[in-house]
């Protein structure tokens, strides 16, 4: 191949390969957690991982207890398996609408253990959750974003926390998808050969639990949700004191490979093209003949 042309195909090459670097994913072979939570918490529906299909019962609550915490025994533990936290589905509909998309925990920060493909390298992790648009409005449900998201990773028994950056936005820069896409941005791309453990932290109690707290727990009033008094669910202590939303939801969870250096990009046309000049010289070269 003339030298010229296998610099085009190095081109060729470098183009395709950018683009599909870009979007490239890793993918989960398994995370291990502590079932969601349901109707036991008061919850409108059970926000279980029922797809899962690992060890465990996907059907069945984290905890027992009515007032959950992080300290609460972890009841329906699901490991080596995978299911609708890496299925491809990301909720575009408010959580009451799409319930059956999102795994919900209540008064706790869950932390879900991710095993990926090995041979990569991890750029940053997407998390899709329930927003705290609805909330923010004081529309009920009292579910909201994290506030933050931990991360920890361990290989051979080393345990250590990464350096990155936390950015949120709304999901197809919508609000009114009520999606919220929490973006953790590694200073350097980290090995998938780790494993890695990410702490949902809850977020503050927005205007809905505010309501709710001075209607339903100062006092016997009414709301939308009808006029009772709770004092069942220590809304009180687990939610209004703290200053925290009572619920965290979360529909997807995606690692994005690292793309590699331009300069990596650029030595392998440079490349390409010199194996393509060199031949091309060696071709025009005369033959010395042998008399």
């Amino acid at each position: 191949m003339p030298w010229k042309s296998c610099f085009v195909v190095s081109c060729l090459t470098l183009g395709i390969g950018l683009t599909s670097a870009s979007a490239a994913t890793v993918a989960v072979d398994s995370y291990d957690m502590n079932n969601g939570n349901g109707t036991i918490q008061n919850g409108a529906f059970n926000y279980f991982d029922t797809t899962y299909n690992g060890s465990g019962n996907p059907n069945a609550n984290g905890s027992s207890l009515v007032v959950p915490s992080n300290g609460s025994a972890q009841e329906s533990l699901l490991s080596g398996g995978t299911g609708k936290l890496t299925d491809g589905t990301i909720a575009s509909q408010n959580f009451s609408i799409s319930h059956d998309q999102y795994v919900g925990w209540k008064y706790q920060d869950p932390t879900i253990v991710f095993h990926l493909e090995p041979g990569k390298s991890v750029s940053s992790v997407s998390l899709y959750v329930a927003s705290s648009f609805a909330a923010s409005l004081g529309m009920g449900g009292l579910v909201a974003a994290p506030s933050s998201v931990g991360v920890s990773l361990s290989n051979n028994g080393s345990i250590f926390t990464p350096t990155y950056t936390t950015s949120f936005s709304d999901y197809l820069n919508d609000p009114y998808t009520n999606t919220e896409v929490i973006t953790l941005t590694f200073a350097t791309p980290v090995s998938s050969e780790d494993v890695f453990s990410l702490t949902l932290n809850r977020g503050k109690l927005q205007l809905d639990g505010i309501n709710y707290y001075n209607n339903h727990v100062a006092q016997n009033g009414c709301d939308a949700s009808g006029c009772f008094l709770d004092n069942v669910n220590d809304f009180k202590h687990s939610a209004y004191d703290p200053n925290l939303e009572p619920w965290i939801m979360l529909s997807e969870v995606e690692f994005t490979a690292a793309v590699p250096e331009p300069s990596t990009w650029i030595m392998l046309v440079l490349g390409f093209a010199g194996l393509g000049f060199v031949a091309s010289r060696r071709r025009k070269e005369p033959t010395l003949r042998t008399v």
